[in-house]
């Protein structure tokens, strides 16, 4: 079980266990398994309002839509590389 997961349960146990895996839950985030393969996380609501505000700062785009001034910052740091190696 990896380190952040907090417990693990089967998923019969949200009918049979509810306040067990709710209790965990409020605690971190719980895994729930199907036949021994973790299929679900559970876990509090600020914990996924954290994950999912993450903003990912990488930005994927064709070379040819690259704005000239950063296609420019970008050769500029290139030239400079190949001259320090000289």
């Amino acid at each position: 079980m990896p380190k952040h997961i907090i417990d693990e349960f089967p998923k019969t146990a949200i009918n049979r266990r509810a306040g067990d895996v709710f209790a965990a839950a409020s605690r971190g985030p719980v895994s729930l398994s199907d036949h021994g393969t973790s299929r679900f996380v559970l876990m509090p609501r600020d914990h996924y309002d954290d994950l999912t505000a993450r903003a990912d700062p990488r930005i994927v785009r064709a070379s040819s839509e690259t704005p000239e001034d950063e296609a420019n910052a970008l050769l500029a740091v290139l030239q400079d590389v190949m001259d320090a190696d000289d």
